[in-house]
């Protein structure tokens, strides 16, 4: 019995292995594959330059300082603006499409994934933070309590100025996390930054790729759509892997608690919302769909006011279930629940958000018309407002597609948190794109989300090249994103668009 148990499975390990092989050799065969695998290596290498790199980082012994001399940062600038662009080409020509050739998604993210692996966290310091407050941890310091400055040396310097005296705005389970990967890497400052973060958030996205094609079944939608929408897109390649965002984590997390809420395990997919929001706050609205997912509403003679209420009962006791668990995740953490006071530490810095911009567009104004002390509190006005249209979307969102289409709800709401939020990162649309496909998008809103995707990453390129003092090259940079997207959308997009308007119109005759 255990010999024939032992060959049943080393088949299927030969199996998996022969499979995973061909996946493998299959992708890498393609040219758009390739030259996406190429664009990540470059970037990689661009990532070596001063823009994000600290200045106690080892790349700096090991190249000697060279990264400094304005040529090495002109040509680090260069290797990672081609690299985006080849990224973003080699994306776009790989949408699943009629006559489209069939290509192993799964297999794209390992070897797209694979070039920045080891190298430094990418056009963000977020992940040094990450590091350093895991080593709080182990310090016996609290990250709530204490800024990462209170621990000066090494870890404290690889982090940016800005997050050096501020404390940790992530949940609880976040920083376990790190704190556990500073432990596996030797409290390493720069492994533990960068190549352990790296691979928690791989973590996360290995999640997303394993169990959005089954649910993307199971609810009717294209699964090679969802993947390309999330795994494959260039700002989960870039931030999401390259950055090493604990958002990968959260992620992962909610796309697990939807498939096991598909297959009706309520209070398993209450718990793993719970999961995700102690890592990030975001991860809440993901009960919406685990709820109605788990416990449908199957009451289709009843009266819309009636399925409503039920759709909110079952909503309203996810909610009370995660929460309590939420609590037990907390407690069992130990860090107390200094995050809560830490919520507005993400909007210190200006960002993209729209009410930050359109707010500080305000003070800025006001300060030249000369109401001074008027405009000293205008960006803060103009946040809460925005934070309060964001919550009206997300209640009329609720209102509108629940309970008969409850994925359809998360990924806009998403998009709702993340626009009226006063802090916003392009790795924030990552939430949305992950879950995307779930809405049925049409041709149109394929394209715009490709638009927006490419746009998103470019304003990630030019700020990297700012940031190296390649001002020069940000220009010729953004010429040559718009060259790809105006390239890319003529070939990919404008047939079918035209196909699906033309099948309209028949429909509408």
């Amino acid at each position: 019995m255990g010999e024939e148990l032992e060959q049943t499975w080393g088949t299927r390990l030969q199996r998996t292995r022969a499979d995973i092989t061909a996946a493998l050799v299959n992708a890498f065969a393609q040219p758009a594959v390739r030259r996406g695998m190429v664009g990540s290596a470059l970037i990689a290498v661009g990532s070596i330059t001063p823009a994000f790199l600290p200045e106690n980082s080892p790349w700096w012994e090991i190249l000697g300082g060279v990264q400094q001399f304005w040529l090495a940062k002109v040509l680090g600038t260069l290797a990672a603006l081609a690299g985006v662009a080849l990224i973003m080409q080699a994306w776009m020509q790989l949408r699943p499409r009629r006559g489209a050739p069939m290509i192993g998604f799964r297999a794209v993210l390992v070897l797209w994934s694979f070039p920045m692996l080891l190298a430094p966290p990418v056009f963000s310091h977020d992940a040094y933070a990450y590091a350093a407050e895991g080593e709080m941890i182990h310090q016996g310091i609290n990250p709530y309590e204490m800024p990462v400055a209170m621990m000066p040396g090494r870890w404290a310097d690889q982090v940016v100025e800005t997050w050096r005296f501020t404390r940790a705005p992530y949940g609880p389970l976040a920083l376990q996390l790190n704190h556990l990967v500073v432990n596996l890497f030797g409290h390493s400052p720069y492994w533990s930054a960068s190549v352990g973060m790296r691979l928690l958030a791989i973590t996360g996205v290995v999640a997303v790729a394993v169990t959005v094609p089954s649910l993307a079944r199971r609810l009717r939608v294209d699964p090679r759509l969802a993947l390309w929408f999330g795994i494959v897109n260039p700002l989960t390649i870039t931030h999401l892997i390259g950055g090493a965002h604990n958002d990968a984590i959260m992620i992962g997390f909610v796309a697990l608690a939807l498939f096991v809420a598909s297959r009706g395990r309520f209070l398993a997919g209450c718990a793993l919302v719970a999961a995700g929001a102690a890592v990030k706050i975001p991860a809440i609205l993901a009960i919406v769909p685990v709820a109605l997912l788990a416990l449908p509403v199957l009451t289709p003679a009843a009266s819309a006011w009636r399925r409503f209420w039920q759709g909110v009962w079952r909503v309203f006791l996810g909610t009370v279930l995660a929460s309590i668990m939420f609590v037990f995740i907390d407690l069992g953490c130990g860090l107390g629940w200094g995050w809560i006071e830490a919520l507005n530490v993400p909007g210190m810095v200006f960002t993209m958000a729209p009410s930050t911009m359109i707010g500080d567009a305000l003070r800025q104004a006001m300060y030249l018309l000369g109401y001074v002390e008027g405009a000293q509190g205008v960006t803060r006005v103009v946040r809460m407002i925005g934070i309060a249209i964001g919550a009206l979307v997300i209640v009329a969102l609720y209102i509108r597609y629940t309970p008969r289409r409850p994925m359809h709800f998360l990924p806009v709401a998403f998009l709702a948190l993340a626009l009226g939020s006063p802090a916003l990162h392009p790795w924030y649309f990552s939430w949305v794109l992950v879950f995307l496909a779930f809405v049925h998008p049409s041709v149109f809103v394929t394209r715009v989300t490709a638009w927006a995707s490419i746009l998103l990453l470019a304003y990630s390129s030019i700020n990297f090249a700012i940031r190296n003092e390649s001002f020069a090259l940000a220009g010729a940079g953004l010429l040559a994103f718009a060259w790809v997207l105006w390239g890319q959308d003529r070939r990919q997009f404008r047939r079918e668009a035209s196909e699906e308007m033309a099948e309209g119109t028949a429909d509408v005759a």
